[in-house]
């Protein structure tokens, strides 16, 4: 008899287990691309073990590249309308995506936090009036000085392109068909960058388009950008044989044969680093018609529409859960960048008077890297045709020419243009 109810209730006790609810369990896939091996590491180890923590059943996995793949990864996906849940974008890519990513604004509109968001990073990320991500970090690119090794310690930084060439002139040293110090280097170390040329047509007082869509690139202002990034180059390489500096290990700004550059703040000694008493920075030069600016890169996480509806709020609890301040905090210190809410700036300015700095001139002088259509076609067409004319392989007329008879083509092709 004892075994009798023995068994009863053992078979009682296991219809009352499999009566309970069982969590959901439930994947949620990120794509991160460009950040470095500690902003990496702060995803895996801090922040997605914390918000499955936060949420039990819910396992967060990675998916990571490079920037050199990332066009190819991410245009598979949207346009197949297969991949990751959460995709991380690049500042200028609203206008190429905006109409494959779920309108994110509703899941947002009782979200007290986004009031501290920066309004030009509302803007990077909105397309057609609607939000389409949310602005994850934040990268102005100043123009970085050793003031120490500059032929003239006391020297204002240029704010004119007639200004800048002579700071360039002034601060670079060539011997023996080599250089042996750079006046300047962009971020990519070649003197060129399709970014940075885009700044200067901007500060020229130029834009990319035309009132009706077309390209701008026959304008003025392109003319003047093209011209200072050509003299530039030949300051510090009179001749395409000019060697460059000898490889540099660590940062460019501390190798003590770089006076001027442009870079991340990821790729400056850290802002405790007493290197930064002789670092200076400043905005990009500009035109007689422009003013000086500072590009600033906006880099936010996007959901495809591909996603299921059913699975959008788990989504959006993912994208709040790292826009709070503290995680905020935490990604800019493990990562270099700046956080694009402005109630993490304070932590910023209280710990050190680089980042004081940084966000003041970034107040001033700062200007998203948005808006730039059909990008990912766009930068290769202007490093080929670019380079053509700064190695004088093509006049600036014909280089001009190129450059908009081959993007209002692209445009077109891709529904930029009626």
């Amino acid at each position: 008899m004892k075994r009798l109810l023995g068994f009863v209730l053992a078979v009682s006790l296991l219809f009352v287990v499999l009566a309970l609810p069982v969590a959901a369990q439930e994947t949620l896939t990120v794509y991160i691309t460009g950040l470095s091996e500690d902003g990496i590491a702060w995803f895996q180890d801090e922040f997605f073990p914390d918000f499955e923590a936060a949420n039990p059943g819910v396992t967060v996995e990675m998916m990571t590249s490079g920037w050199g793949d990332f066009d190819t990864m991410v245009a598979g996906w949207i346009t197949t309308g297969e991949g990751p849940d959460v995709i991380y974008l690049g500042s200028e890519y609203a206008a190429t995506y905006g109409d494959l990513l779920w309108d994110i604004t509703p899941y947002l509109s009782d979200w007290e936090d986004l009031a501290q968001y920066l309004p030009t990073a509302i803007d990077t990320v909105s397309f057609d009036g609607a939000m389409r991500g949310l602005p994850l970090l934040m990268s102005p690119r100043p123009i970085f000085y050793r003031t120490d090794l500059m032929a003239d310690p006391e020297a204002d930084f240029p704010l004119t392109f007639e200004d800048a060439l002579a700071f360039y002139t002034a601060n670079s040293v060539v011997e023996n068909g080599a250089m042996a110090q750079m006046g300047f280097m962009d971020i990519g170390g070649s003197l060129f960058d399709a970014q940075e040329f885009i700044a200067y047509i901007w500060s020229a007082g130029g834009e990319l388009y035309n009132e009706d869509g077309t390209s701008a690139f026959d304008s003025e202002a392109t003319a003047e950008a093209l011209q200072y990034m050509y003299d530039r180059r030949r300051i510090m390489m009179p001749t395409e044989d000019t060697a460059g500096l000898p490889p540099i290990e660590g940062y460019p700004i501390a190798s003590g044969t770089v006076v001027s550059g442009i870079f991340p703040m990821w790729n400056m000694p850290p802002a405790t680093d007493p290197l930064w008493e002789n670092i200076g920075m400043g905005p990009y030069p500009a035109g007689p018609n422009g003013a000086p600016l500072i590009q600033v890169f906006i880099d936010w996480l996007s959901v495809p529409a591909y996603v299921p509806e059913e699975k959008l709020p788990l989504v959006i609890d993912l994208l709040k859960y790292l826009g709070s301040v503290d995680n905020a905090i935490a990604l800019s210190a493990a990562q270099g960048f700046t956080p694009t809410r402005q109630d993490a700036w304070d932590a910023l300015r209280e710990t050190n008077p680089v980042w004081n700095q940084l966000l003041d001139l970034t107040v001033e002088y700062g200007r998203s890297f948005s808006d730039i259509r059909a990008s990912a076609e766009l930068r290769p067409l202007i490093v080929e045709q670019v380079m053509l004319y700064l190695t004088d392989q093509q006049s600036l007329e014909d280089t001009q020419a190129a450059l908009k008879e081959e993007y209002d083509a692209i445009l077109e092709e891709n529904g930029y243009l009626d």
